[in-house]
């Protein structure tokens, strides 16, 4: 296998808080979370917001010669030790530092892989088939549902008029979801696996902000649409299909989410030969 795209997007936010790292066998992508106090790293300048800071210790620590889980345990340690050297209050759970990655390791004949929270590794096959190695974890379906039912009629963003929402879904951080935010919890979130290659053609990583946009938050994730675009133009036609749909909707009404566009990392692996 080799890559054959990497994609590194920022979206409407004021920083991009995604990541990516990738050589000839190993490859990230990370999503960070924004601390929903805004805390800052110390020692940087006020635009490196606490999310892009947990992204970049990730997609460093998978650059390594650990196993994808060890490096995951690493992240895990030396987010909470930037986050002690910032001063974070680890007693308030929304203020902790936070990111979701997807990692693979090639190897002869097959592939290792790891991954927490709502970055994806999908595979394609040689008969036109797909699977997706991750679940959704899909902590945000009710807040969305809600800004759904309401939005239109609200004076505000979701981010204002659904605050205390927003709030209780991130206290429940590796309690009902995982992410790598420093707490020893996270490592039990954490999926990983070995997978054969023999028949897969394509190697996808990705994270939600390459998801084609959906009018249900429940199913947040169309398969089928996702690898026919990927299958006519590669990762950039899928980014072209969702920022198009995305800027139909600036209100975040029809295809409910949290900004009009969101952070985009991915890497695609075709089999060499």
């Amino acid at each position: 296998f080799h890559v054959s795209e990497t994609l590194l997007e920022q979206g409407s936010g004021p920083v991009n808080e995604d990541a990516v790292y990738a050589d000839d066998q190993r490859c990230v992508v990370c999503d960070g979370a924004t601390s929903l106090d805004r805390s800052r790293a110390s020692g940087n300048s006020n635009k490196t917001t606490g999310g892009q800071q947990a992204a970049a210790i990730t997609a460093a620590a998978f650059a390594s010669e650990l196993d994808l889980v060890d490096s995951a345990r690493t992240a895990n340690k030396m987010i909470r030790e930037r986050m002690i050297a910032s001063r974070v209050d680890f007693s308030r759970r929304e203020s902790l530092w936070s990111t979701s990655f997807a990692a693979v390791e090639i190897h002869e004949g097959s592939i290792d892989w790891c991954q927490i929270g709502d970055c994806m590794i999908l595979v394609v096959y040689d008969d036109g088939r797909s699977e997706r190695l991750t679940g959704l974890p899909g902590q945000d379906a009710q807040v969305l549902k809600t800004w759904q039912r309401i939005g239109l009629q609200s004076h505000g963003t979701i981010h204002q008029v659904l605050a205390d929402k927003i709030a209780s879904v991130r206290r429940s951080m590796n309690r009902n979801f995982g992410v790598l935010n420093g707490e020893d919890e996270a490592m039990t979130f954490v999926s990983h696996g070995t997978i054969d290659t023999d028949h897969i053609t394509d190697i996808l990583l990705f994270s939600d902000g390459l998801f084609p946009p959906s009018s249900n938050p429940e199913r947040p994730f169309a398969d089928d649409i996702f690898v026919a675009l990927y299958q006519k133009g590669g990762v950039r036609k899928v980014r072209d299909h969702v920022r198009s749909l995305q800027q139909e909707d600036p209100g975040c009404y029809r295809y409910p989410r949290f900004k009009m566009f969101d952070d985009i990392g991915a890497i695609a692996l075709k089999k060499s030969g």
